[in-house]
């Protein structure tokens, strides 16, 4: 049964027992009591009514002896009864829970979390994919946008359009599309901005689309962050610096500092990530080789996964770093290949934010799909380019970066503002450092030194998956500890 249907049938078991308190002081008024009687009465048919809603024997069985000691005007007995009827009501609850993701690429940042809550027969899950625009450089929608079709065919999904939420009103909705109306390249529908959504759910949680990185990623407010009820953060460090950063966001909401701060400290919890999840989860079977890749990933050559972001891009305005590491390949074909991953939506993020760039890149884009060195990943999971790949190559505030040092094998760290620079290190040097950790830094070491050195150790493209809790089923379980215990957020 839903939330709703047991919370009614234990209020009509309170209803009861305080009926009985009232029959008791008011006995001999026969007035009093006939409504009292009805009173009872009504409540122990809705009780009745819902009976096959609780999949338990022993329940027709306790509410015949409640009907009967209630009958008798026997509180204790009454009471005593009622302590086992509430259980086995709170026991029967299913749990409506619907997650709302935008972008089929961004799914797996919810993906462990719909597994376990599709699992979990407290729960009925559905998964919605939510409508979203495409904005041009003055932030005007220019195209309306669902990708229900792009998801894996494991999941069955529901069309936005046909789902109404606002009768269903589920216990819990999922998001991992924080930004309402401040997004400037693409934006949810109305409907689905967060303070919207709350409305008709009993709890909001917003999972973060991007792999947070210590020390590193950004606090920049996200309304959802304040209007859901909680904010599923992957690391101390995210909760810790998001709650230091509430005199900025106070500001933002014109709201008190101390307000926010302790709204903050209520909703940041540390949960771990399903992205990580994802990646220890990979493998030959649920990763199989993209055809378009096949003959040209080789286990020859050092394959390595070329992630280049929008912040890089953004912040440098300029594509030198890119076009000289793509050189590389180019020069290097016959030892190395490279899977290019430029963020999906990088390009409409140049119309939009610098339109000066978009044939710069188109000109890059062209001359790669020409050559013979590398492919160009455009799968909607990244996790293809990480499960194939030997090492990774990327900005260290990406998500894809810090995602693929789960699985053990090596990263180099670009410096996207350093061009022609030579590493001094040694290649006993590197080999020591790289037994050592899965991860280095530009300048202390070049893509041709991590190349050379694992192109002669091949043991150092096996990686070593981590042994680690499944966050997926952690925040499942949280979240529906705290909708039983009505925290009051």
């Amino acid at each position: 049964m839903r939330k709703k249907t047991s919370e009614k049938l234990l209020k009509c078991v309170d209803n009861i027992l305080s009926s009985l308190e009232m029959f008791r002081n008011f006995k001999g008024n026969s007035y009093i009591s006939a409504k009292i009687n009805k009173l009872c009465s009504d409540n122990m048919a809705a009780l009745k009514k819902n009976s096959d809603s609780i999949k338990n024997k022993e329940y027709l069985e306790l509410l015949d002896k409640f009907k009967e000691s209630v009958s008798q005007i026997s509180i204790g007995d009454a009471a005593e009864i009622s302590k086992r009827l509430k259980e086995l009501i709170s026991e029967s609850v299913i749990y409506k829970v619907v997650f709302m993701p935008y972008k089929a690429s961004m799914w797996d940042s919810l993906e462990s979390i719909w597994m376990a809550a599709d699992k979990d027969e407290r729960c009925e899950a559905l998964v919605v994919p939510i409508t979203y625009y495409e904005l041009d450089n003055d932030k005007k929608p220019i195209k309306k946008v669902n990708e229900r079709n792009r998801f894996p065919e494991y999941v069955n999904v529901v069309n936005d359009e046909e789902y109404d939420l606002e009768n269903d009103l589920p216990d819990i909705i999922y998001i991992h599309n924080p930004y309402d109306n401040t997004n400037l390249v693409t934006r949810v529908d109305s409907r689905y901005y967060s303070w919207n959504l709350k409305k008709y759910c009993g709890k909001l949680i917003y999972v973060p689309y991007y792999k947070w990185v210590d020390g590193v990623s950004s606090t920049l407010f996200k309304s959802a962050m304040y209007y859901a009820d909680y904010t599923v953060q992957s690391s101390d460090d995210a909760v810790k610096r998001c709650i230091e950063a509430s005199p900025e966001y106070a500001n933002i909401l014109g709201l008190e500092t101390i307000e926010v701060r302790e709204s903050m400290e209520k909703k940041l919890i540390n949960l771990g990530s399903p992205e990580v999840d994802k990646v220890l989860s990979l493998s030959k079977d649920n990763m199989l080789m993209p055809d378009d890749w096949k003959g040209k990933v080789i286990k020859s050559r050092v394959n390595v996964v070329y992630n280049t972001t929008l912040d890089e891009i953004v912040k440098s305005k300029t594509f030198d770093k890119v076009k000289e590491t793509l050189e590389f390949f180019k020069n290097n074909r016959d030892k190395s290949f490279v899977i290019w991953r430029p963020h999906p939506l990088l390009r409409q993020t140049l119309v939009s934010m610098l339109p000066n760039l978009v044939n710069k890149y188109d000109e890059i884009m062209n001359e790669f799909i020409n050559g013979n060195y590398g492919v160009l990943d455009t799968n909607e999971s990244m996790y293809y380019a990480i499960f194939w790949s030997d090492m990774c190559y990327g900005c260290k505030t990406s998500s894809l970066t810090e995602l693929y040092k789960y699985t053990g094998k090596m990263v180099l760290e670009d410096d996207p503002k350093l061009t022609k620079f030579v590493s001094k290190r040694s290649a006993e040097n590197l080999l020591n450092k790289l037994k050592e950790s899965n991860v280095v830094s530009e300048p202390n070491y070049s893509l041709e030194n991590i190349v050379d050195i694992i192109a002669g150790n091949d043991e150092l493209k096996d990686g070593k998956h981590l042994n680690l809790e499944n966050s997926g089923s952690k925040i499942n379980n949280y979240i529906l500890g705290m909708l039983c215990q009505g925290d009051g957020i």
